[in-house]
């Protein structure tokens, strides 16, 4: 089974559109999206559209849960709240009631599990080393748990468990990364609709369960666009900047 993995979208069609474009022409079985399909910017209505009607798991996002529940907002920056309050407001009825059946957790068929932020926590963070290795450990006392996709941060990453126990970060390569069966693997396929590793392509990743490879890729898209729907919509100007510089 090949399966196109993306996340963090964000409400930016035009980095959605260009995404699936792409994954259309992979050949893939299936696409995972791990979640935060709104906030920061101007299309929220369109993009949950594009992801119903397809082959799409979709998972549920903190800010998926902030726009359904306002006190979670509360803890949101000031930008990032101003910007869901807005998309709580242009939000369709048939999409809020959307938004509210997705779930926080999938199992995929095989040794593979899908959440946005950790199988914990959608707000929680894999960033550093002792917040991987917290969750490696956990999938380790799970014979049947091989590979934890997560998004949330933004940035791709292939973190590993080695059968020594070793944690660590794998870089991240352009062609096809072989994995290993004796390894424990935690992948994030990086932000579609606001990247922030420094590339402003959106990003996405393919994952083929029978080759147990993983290939990170991105797409150019009409960032000029999504900039001027930020704007157009009166969001704060600072959404639009920082998809030009992808941080």
């Amino acid at each position: 089974m090949r399966v196109a993995v993306i996340a963090d979208i964000h409400s930016n069609r035009e980095a959605l559109d260009s995404v699936l474009a792409r994954i259309g022409q992979e050949g893939v079985d299936a696409i995972l999206n791990l979640g935060d399909l709104v906030g920061y910017n101007a299309s929220p209505n369109e993009c949950l559209e594009l992801v119903q009607g397809r082959h799409v798991w979709n998972l549920a996002g903190n800010h998926d849960l902030a726009l359904l529940d306002p006190e979670r907002a509360q803890h949101f920056n000031i930008i990032a709240h101003q910007a869901l309050t807005w998309c709580r407001q242009q939000l369709r009825p048939e999409f809020l009631k959307f938004l509210q059946g997705l779930p926080l957790l999938r199992k995929l068929p095989g040794s593979f599990l899908a959440c946005h932020g950790t199988p914990a926590n959608p707000d929680a963070y894999i960033a550093y080393h002792f917040q991987g290795k917290r969750v490696l450990n956990d999938m380790y006392k799970h014979s049947d748990l091989r590979v934890c996709f997560f998004g949330h941060t933004h940035r791709r990453a292939l973190w590993y468990r080695d059968i020594r126990g070793k944690v660590a970060l794998r870089q991240i390569s352009p062609a096809p990364m072989q994995l290993s069966p004796e390894e424990h693997y935690l992948i994030n396929p990086g932000s579609v609709g606001q990247p922030r590793d420094g590339n402003p392509e959106a990003a996405y990743a393919i994952f083929d369960d029978e080759d147990f490879s993983i290939q990170f890729k991105s797409a150019p898209y009409d960032v000029s666009g999504a900039q001027r729907r930020i704007l157009a919509a009166g969001l704060p100007p600072y959404l639009a900047e920082r998809l030009a510089l992808g941080t």
